[in-house]
């Protein structure tokens, strides 16, 4: 018979092994638990990586604008003006009003280390159009620095959805253009080709730096050139729609109504008076990131960004800044350099601008 002692023991490893074969496991409610704090962490951690990236995106973005700035300013140390909106380059070259005219963009390309491309487009008196298999390879390169990364988009235009962005030759054939997300500014009211008599009226021409053939110098900004914004952002989509981003190098003139041969770029679609101009160009017409009513509407001279609650700026003096979507923005009938936002479009308006 066992004694006492042998049964104590005896029960004593029957606790051990039963503790043993316990903790080789977890339980149902253990691994619950456990799969509840990884999803609850998971749920943390996404949009701490999301806002990570977007700001490594954003600061990307200002250092491009940053380099434009810096390109503006070279190109104006050697030629003693700020680049053309776009040259019109119908007087003796044969360049009709919807054959394609060099942008802004391009005057830019040996100053953002783009020499050899520039020296492979060779811009000059000629029309625009007429390109050969070298100059279209080099017109389609890559320019990043003309490109927002946090705006989703394709490399190139579609000639099938952006016929406007696109140019036709007999030679080489579709020259899809690049897309950029930069573009410069031109009025407060609808684009318009040419300099405006009253500086604060948008109505009367331009208030804003670029326009065809535009010229203009430093001294010419007399409101300050830390006070007056030379390029902003637009947006490839917006509000679900297409969105008018800027194409680079060249641009229709808006004079035309639409092709009548062979080396020409199709018209785009009417976006404003001067349609022509949207490609490259904006406005503050409308307010910034502004809802858009259809692919091919008025709202697409805005300035708008993928990044949340505004965009960014290039002003005269080489700096970018963001500026809300709900900066001071006085659309009223008389189209007046009356508020922070229009006043920053303006050169001359001679207004003072307050904190935005």
């Amino acid at each position: 018979m066992p004694s006492s002692l042998s049964i104590f023991f005896q029960s004593r490893r029957s606790v051990s092994t039963s503790r043993n074969r316990a903790g080789n496991g977890f339980t149902l409610i253990e691994l619950l638990v456990v799969i509840a704090i990884i999803a609850v962490l998971i749920a943390l951690l996404l949009p701490a990586v999301q806002q990570a990236r977007e700001a490594a995106r954003r600061s990307q973005c200002k250092n491009s604008l940053k380099q434009l700035g810096l390109a503006f300013h070279n190109y104006h140390d050697v030629h003693s003006c700020f680049p053309p909106g776009y040259v019109d380059l119908r007087g003796g070259s044969g360049v009709s009003d919807n054959q394609g005219h060099w942008a802004w963009s391009i005057f830019l390309l040996p100053y953002v280390d783009q020499a050899p491309a520039y020296q492979m487009i060779n811009p000059g008196p000629v029309n625009a159009s007429k390109i050969n298999a070298t100059q279209k390879a080099a017109m389609q390169s890559s320019f990043e620095m003309f490109r927002c990364p946090s705006s989703s988009q394709p490399r190139l235009h579609d000639s099938s959805i952006d016929p406007g962005y696109v140019i036709e030759t007999t030679s080489v054939g579709t020259c899809a253009l690049p897309v950029t997300n930069y573009v410069v500014a031109n009025n407060i009211a609808g684009l318009r080709q040419y300099k405006a008599t009253n500086a604060i009226g948008g109505t009367t021409g331009a208030v804003g730096a670029f326009y065809r053939d535009s010229n203009t110098r430093l001294r010419d900004i007399t409101d300050g050139s830390s006070n007056t914004i030379l390029v902003g952002e637009r947006s490839y989509f917006r509000s679900g729609q297409r969105n008018s981003a800027g194409m680079l190098l060249a641009v229709r003139d808006a004079n035309g109504t639409g092709p009548s041969a062979a080396d020409t770029v199709s018209p785009v679609p009417d976006h404003s008076s001067n349609q022509g101009m949207v490609t490259i160009s904006g406005s503050v017409q409308y307010p910034i990131n502004v809802a858009l009513t259809g692919a091919a509407t008025s709202q697409n001279i805005a300035f708008s960004s993928n990044h949340v609650g505004g965009a960014q700026f290039l002003f005269g003096d080489g700096r970018v800044q963001f500026i809300s979507e709900n900066v001071n923005l006085l659309n009223d009938s008389a189209w007046t350099c009356n508020s922070t936002f229009e006043n920053l479009i303006g050169i001359a308006d001679g207004n003072v601008i307050g904190e935005f």
